[in-house]
């Protein structure tokens, strides 16, 4: 950290390093940073970030050397550990389960997505993936999503739905790409509680 009113050259690290949707996250909102402070830059990370990631925790990492780039950790999970690597839950077929094509529009839409969204099919299909997130909690850049799950061919995260009655319910997800044929991803949903 510099000791002048320069602002701090500050690099983020996200964790667990899986969850690409995270990372993107903190990317977007450090980029956006109006704190010039490491420490300011931690406490705006979490307010933002708290929404969907109840347990987040951002630190600095200790300036053992004196020089260089201050790093911030950004824990999603309150630490390294990730409280949510088992993904069983997704083959049970009372989850609810979404489609989408190659352009991120949802095409297709279970009964408990139905239930889990407060909409009907008919509501779903046609909207782009996202929609039905918490303005606050999405990412900024869509593309940035598309080619992660592109490169990865997987993303698991949370989020918080906004129903159509305005009441939000906190959920995690796994997006499979080609989950449902070429070019079909399949997304999973359940509760947070």
């Amino acid at each position: 950290m510099n000791t002048t009113d320069e602002p701090d050259m500050l690099v983020a690290r996200a964790f667990p390093t899986s969850d690409l949707i995270f990372a993107e996250r903190v990317r977007e909102l450090l980029q956006r940073r109006s704190d010039p402070k490491a420490k300011g830059v931690c406490e705006a990370l979490e307010t933002s970030l708290r929404g969907a990631y109840p347990a987040v925790r951002a630190t600095t990492r200790d300036s053992g050397a004196g020089f260089g780039d201050t790093v911030i950790y950004v824990f999603r999970d309150g630490s390294v550990t990730s409280a949510m690597e088992a993904v069983e839950w997704i083959s049970d077929p009372a989850t609810a389960r979404l489609v989408t094509d190659r352009s991120g529009t949802y095409v297709d839409a279970n009964e408990r997505a139905e239930d889990l969204f407060g909409r009907t099919a008919a509501e779903i299909i046609g909207s782009k993936a996202g929609s039905f997130t918490r303005p606050d909690d999405r990412v900024t850049d869509d593309d940035a999503v598309w080619r992660a799950l592109e490169r990865t061919g997987r993303l698991h995260s949370l989020a918080v739905i906004r129903c159509a009655d305005g009441t939000e319910t906190p959920v995690e997800f796994v997006t499979l790409k080609d989950g449902d044929g070429p070019g079909r991803n399949v997304t999973y949903l359940r509760e947070r509680h």
